[in-house]
């Protein structure tokens, strides 16, 4: 392998761990609620991005500026994975993914644009955090076209790969649900776990969303609306799907360990550790009324989840598109 090969192997993963970065930042914007305290967009007050002061970054402005900042930080990033693809790499396929996440992330910008100037708008705000789990997925694919394991075509155990493309497509859903629960305020349209509401089975109907109501307002949050109920209790039930999955896997895992290459074996236990780890964070944000750093650390544990998921995806299926 070439240095130039080894260092871009290197920069490639580094921008997964941007992107993971920067979706942290983008949900600390929105559980600060603080997505609209830069009014302007691309400037900032009036000042180019990098030039506006440091001293003025208190507050909202130091969350909201700070994921301007680190978002071109990773545009600028792929603009330079996709130029060195270009010139380096020799498959078609892996360029061509090189193009599509160059593509993706100047949506993502432009989608942040359209969020500021439309004063955050639910449909615009759930497509841009999408775009941006979608994008790292991309830069994962890319990553692992570029790893030293990709090509040396390690043999594994094929039992796994029903198993994973559920768990994945469940969890890419479940991102989904919650970017929709989110943005449409459904976050503590249901205010208690494990009871919905105060009942085991759930009856969604006037009277279920008045009891949600009179909790609301004595924390002095605002109304919500039966649809809001539905999908909070959606996300819940897509997170249970998602905890059977685990538990699949896991099963698959113990029964055969001893033969399970050690990569694999990794990936496994870093899923059951994530997705615990998600259900607990999942639990105190509603128990601490969405505490914003837990609410944060929840929404960046589930891209960990899904990037675990698709990289074991990865690993265990016929990858041979990207050889060409």
């Amino acid at each position: 392998m070439s240095h130039q090969s080894v260092w871009l192997r290197r920069y490639s993963k580094l921008i997964v761990l941007a992107t993971l970065g920067l979706i942290f930042l983008g949900a600390l914007v929105k559980s600060f609620e603080v997505g609209l305290s830069v009014p302007d967009w691309p400037t900032t007050y009036g000042y180019q991005m990098f030039a506006f002061p440091w001293s003025d970054m208190v507050g909202g402005i130091f969350y909201e500026h700070s994921h301007r900042m680190v978002a071109t930080l990773v545009g600028a990033l792929t603009v330079g994975l996709t130029l060195w693809l270009v010139f380096l790499e020799k498959r078609k396929n892996v360029k061509r993914l090189g193009f599509s996440a160059l593509i993706l992330v100047i949506a993502q910008g432009l989608l942040g644009g359209l969020t500021v100037m439309f004063f955050l708008p639910a449909i615009i705000s759930m497509i841009h955090g999408i775009t941006a789990q979608t994008f790292f997925l991309i830069v994962i694919m890319i990553a692992y076209a570029l790893s030293k394991e990709f090509q040396q075509k390690q043999k594994v155990n094929q039992k796994y790969i029903g198993v994973v493309l559920f768990l994945f497509i469940s969890v890419y859903i479940q991102l989904i649900l919650g970017a929709w629960m989110r943005h449409t305020e459904s976050g503590l349209a249901i205010y208690d776990f494990p009871k919905v509401v105060g009942q085991w089975l759930p009856i969604f109907n006037s009277s279920t969303v008045e009891k949600v109501n009179e909790w609301r307002f004595d924390m002095d949050l605002v109304d919500v609306e039966l649809y809001q109920l539905w999908i909070h209790y959606f996300h819940r039930l897509c997170a249970f799907i998602i905890f059977v999955l685990t538990i699949k896997l896991g099963y698959h895992y113990f029964e055969d360990r001893q033969s399970t290459p050690r990569n694999i074996s990794l990936n496994v236990l870093l899923i059951i550790v994530a997705v615990i780890m998600q259900l607990l964070l999942g639990m105190y944000a509603i128990w601490t009324i969405k505490e914003p750093i837990l609410t944060s650390l929840h929404v960046v544990n589930g891209a960990t989840v899904m990037g675990l998921s698709f990289l074991l995806l990865l690993r265990t299926s016929n990858t041979t598109f990207l050889e060409n």
